[in-house]
């Protein structure tokens, strides 16, 4: 399938649209393919990730010291076949 085929992509989540998910908490939805023209699907895989990052500061004494720290998580990476050939 080439790329200009596609019209579209885009997955609809079950859900609120700013709904935010915990650790086993199952997650449903859509993937909406929409193409521009008739074209052969062979195989498709979707691939999502889940990250977090988080930045702050910490001041320390008197002196006005601070502190930079940075975090970051991935909470999963996942590949799934929707179709294979």
């Amino acid at each position: 399938m080439a790329l200009n085929s596609i019209k579209s992509f885009r997955l609809e989540l079950d859900g609120p649209a700013d709904a935010a998910f915990t650790g086993g908490e199952a997650v449903s939805g859509l993937v909406v393919l929409e193409l521009r023209r008739d074209t052969r699907v062979q195989a498709m895989k979707v691939q999502g990730r889940g990250a977090a990052t988080a930045q702050w500061l910490e001041n320390h004494g008197v002196n006005s010291v601070y502190n930079d720290y940075t975090s970051k998580i991935t909470y999963f990476r996942k590949r799934q076949h929707l179709i294979r050939d």
